[in-house]
């Protein structure tokens, strides 16, 4: 699938996933097997521009907005959900990075824009002490999504002055310690990140505050976004599973597969099997809806250098956990619908849903505190319950 996303403003290059598609789906399930991407997933995700979506347009990267970056997510969360959200992830990231300023910039892209992007907001047994320059870190991550794949990571400490921000460090600076070993999205090889002495040099600190607000002057719209909003990027790549579930079960249906242990020769003729497929599909389209809602309204309110209410914030995280629960639930419908061959090893419908089910419990998707953020804030409650709003 091309996107094509062009303005006289500020024209973009095609996003093409057309060429990669065929290679993650070919290497899908090795990818889950092995918990790791392949090599040749990572040159394919590469060669289609997955890894410079979030890179400046100045240093060769897409720059593409929040709304624009869903349906691309969502292309290859269909192919492999791993592959969808292990380049959500970069993209979030590399927003992120984006506000650090120039020297960062150039730092991490002035060589080239294909640079993948990892980051930890996990860590553990974490020191931050001031050195001349930066600081010195010492710690463990967990749960870093493509940190194989990554350049660079993104970690999360305590500041030596009393605050909480971010770090951004070179993979190379860093090792890996394998922790990895998931029912679902095995391929993204979410494992810890370890750090031991790393001097950081201090334009590679920002103030966690100062980047959750986006309230960033002089740059463009992209890197005011709040952190927040990334979440919806990471819904995009479960959309795509979804998606996938949804398209094999219809596919199920068209062949005729008789419904067991009942009269009806095809699952087409069953009431039962018309309305689940009716509600799975109206799912689908709610959990599209809330997303590109939130997704319109943090282009539109970037663009436009506004700041988002702490009620649109808010919303903005519900949108997002409310789609990943509508996904949840139209994909229980269709894996009734397929009955219990749908769960055979062999059957390529039940790795989507492991990744779905695995993935859903992220904690930027947790509906159950997107409802208590949002239901303060109606209830006229303004302090936040997290920092990523």
């Amino acid at each position: 699938m091309r996107f094509e996303v062009v303005s006289e403003e500020n024209p973009v290059p095609v996003i093409d996933t057309s060429s990669a598609v065929p290679v993650l789906r070919k290497y899908a399930d090795q990818a889950d097997r092995e918990s790791r991407l392949p090599q040749e997933m990572v040159d394919a995700m590469t060669a289609a521009g997955l890894f410079r979506m979030g890179v400046p347009l100045t240093l060769g990267g897409r720059e593409l907005d929040v709304e624009t970056s869903i349906p691309v997510f969502a292309e290859v969360g269909a192919a492999c959900a791993s592959c969808g959200w292990v380049a959500a992830i970069s993209y979030g990231s590399q927003q992120v990075a984006g506000a650090f300023g120039d020297r960062v910039r150039e730092e991490l892209w002035g060589d080239s824009p294909d640079v993948p992007i990892c980051s930890s907001l996990n860590g553990t047994g974490v020191t931050a002490n001031a050195v001349a320059g930066g600081v010195e870190i010492s710690g463990r991550w967990p749960w870093a999504s493509g940190c194989h794949e990554a350049h660079w990571a993104e970690l999360d400490l305590p500041l030596p002055d009393g605050g909480y921000g971010l770090v951004l460090v070179p993979m190379s600076e860093l090792t890996i310690e394998s922790s990895w070993n998931m029912v679902g999205m095995r391929g993204t090889a979410s494992d810890t990140i370890v750090a031991e002495g790393v001097v950081v040099p201090s334009h590679r600190i920002k103030s966690m505050a100062e980047i959750v607000s986006g309230k960033l002057d002089g740059i463009e719209p992209l890197y005011r976004v709040p952190a927040g909003a990334m979440t919806l990027a990471l819904a995009a790549a479960l959309l795509g599973a979804t998606r996938e579930v949804y398209a094999q079960t219809i596919q199920a249906v068209e062949r005729g597969k008789p419904l067991s242990m009942s009269f009806y020769r095809s699952l087409a003729d069953a009431p039962s099997v018309q309305a689940a497929l009716a509600d799975a599909a109206n799912l689908i389209d709610t959990a599209e809806l809330h997303m590109f809602r939130s997704a319109r309204r943090v282009t539109d309110a970037s663009a436009a250098g506004a700041e988002l209410t702490m009620r649109q914030r808010t919303r903005l995280r519900m949108d997002g956990a409310y789609a990943v629960q509508s996904m949840l639930d139209a994909v229980q419908l269709l894996m009734t619908v397929r009955g219990g061959s749908a769960f055979a090893h062999a059957n390529d419908i039940q790795r989507p849903w492991r990744d779905l089910q695995t993935a859903a419990r992220h904690p930027a998707l947790n509906l159950g505190l997107a409802r208590e953020m949002y239901g303060r804030v109606l209830a006229g409650i303004e302090e936040p319950i997290s920092g990523l709003i």
